[in-house]
C-alpha cells in the first residue's frame, strides 16, 4: 500500500508523515527506518528518503550507530532520568538569567501562545512541537549559540519523551500551558529563584508521570 502525502513539497511532507508516525509510535521504538522502506512505503526518490532520514536523525526522533540503519531510540528509565536532569540544569539556569532582567522575549510569548492553541486539540505532533519551541525560545533569548545548540541537542533527544507524555495520556496539555505561564510570570516578576523552581517543577511533574507508565509498564 502506497501510502499518500499532504499537498506541500514532497521532502517537507514525507519528514511531517514519518515525524508523526514516530510520534504517535506507529513506527515503534527500536523499528529501522532505512532508505529503501521509506521508498517503497511512499513512491519516493532515494535520494529524498535519505535527506528525511537525516533530518529526523538531526531533530532526535531517530539515531544511527556506525554501519546501522537509522531507527527509533528506545529509552530506558536511565536514560530518561539523564535527559531530564541535563535539561534541568540548563533551563533553570536560562530562567533564572532571564528573570534577573524580567526578560520574555516576543519569541518566546508566541511560541507559549501556540502551545496553549494547540492544547485545545490532539494534533500531537503539533503539541510535541510547540512544546519544544517555547522552551528553545526562551533559551535563545539569552543569546548564547553555544548553549543553545547544548540545549537543543537534549530536547530534540526529548521529543520521544514528550510524545509518550502525551500519546498516552499521562499530562493534560491545558496543564502543561498552565506551567509554562507560571515560568513566564516569575521571569517577568523578576524573581529568580522563582523561575528556576518553576522550570524544575514542570520538568520534574512530567518526568514522574513518564518513569511511573514505564514501571508500569514492565509490572
Amino acid at each position: 500500500m502506497t501510502i499518500r502525502l499532504a499537498t506541500q513539497s514532497v521532502g517537507e511532507a514525507l519528514v511531517a508523515s514519518l515525524r508523526e508516525r514516530i510520534l504517535t509510535e506507529d513506527i515503534p521504538a527500536g523499528v529501522p527506518v532505512t532508505e529503501a522502506s521509506v521508498v517503497e512505503a511512499y513512491s519516493v526518490a532515494r535520494q529524498t528518503a535519505k535527506a528525511a532520514i537525516e533530518r529526523l536523525v538531526a531533530e532526535g526522533l531517530l539515531e544511527r550507530t556506525t554501519h546501522k540503519s537509522a531507527r527509533v531510540p528506545v529509552l530506558d528509565e536511565r536514560q530518561v532520568k539523564d535527559l531530564y536532569f541535563a535539561r534541568g540544569v540548563i533551563e533553570s539556569r536560562c530562567y533564572e538569567l532571564l528573570a534577573e532582567e524580567g526578560k520574555v522575549s516576543s519569541d518566546a510569548q508566541t511560541a507559549h501562545d501556540s502551545f496553549a492553541a494547540s492544547a485545545e486539540g490532539d494534533d500531537l505532533p503539533s503539541i510535541v512541537y510547540e512544546d519544544v519551541r517555547f522552551h528553545r525560545a526562551l533559551v535563545d533569548s539569552l543569546d548564547s549559540p553555544r548553549l543553545s545548540r547544548a540545549h537543543e541537542l537534549i530536547i530534540n533527544e526529548m521529543r520521544l519523551c514528550l510524545a509518550q507524555v502525551q500519546s498516552h495520556q499521562l499530562l493534560d496539555p491545558a496543564e502543561i500551558a498552565r506551567e509554562h505561564q507560571a515560568i513566564l510570570d516569575a521571569i517577568r516578576d523578576k524573581d529568580p529563584r522563582q523561575a528556576a523552581d518553576a522550570g524544575l517543577a514542570h520538568l520534574a511533574h512530567a518526568e514522574s508521570k513518564l518513569l511511573a507508565h514505564m514501571a508500569a509498564g514492565k509490572a
